[in-house]
């Protein structure tokens, strides 16, 4: 499991798949100085849904708890990056089926792949 960390003191637990396509998205909401929801229901059952306003001007750090580079999914990034401009925010999604299209290494640093 990674961490996203978002200010001083709030601490959230994603998969590390989950975790490398929301780093992604937010950056490059971030990139632009966009502020947008991020809304997501924690997988422990108990917990009713979580939602942080996502803004340049507060500090967020990835951490993921693997070394493997994964291999994101083109169509996922796509369906998040669309949702993060919706009136509800980047609502987090389960990824989609088997995708063909997965995006080159190195993608989500130069802006490719990205809608």
């Amino acid at each position: 499991m990674g961490t996203l960390s978002y200010g001083k003191k709030q601490r959230y637990e994603f998969d590390d798949r989950t975790l490398e396509h929301l780093r992604v998205v937010i950056t490059a909401r971030l990139r632009k100085r966009e502020s947008f929801f991020l809304t997501w229901t924690p997988c422990d059952g108990r917990s009713s849904p979580v939602s942080l306003w996502i803004t340049p001007s507060v500090p967020i750090v990835f951490h993921s708890s693997s070394r493997e580079r994964i291999v994101l999914s083109r169509r996922w990034v796509e369906q998040l990056m669309r949702a993060s401009y919706s009136e509800h925010g980047l609502v987090l999604m389960p990824e989609p089926g088997p995708d063909r299209s997965a995006l080159p290494q190195g993608a989500e640093e130069s802006g490719r792949g990205q809608a």
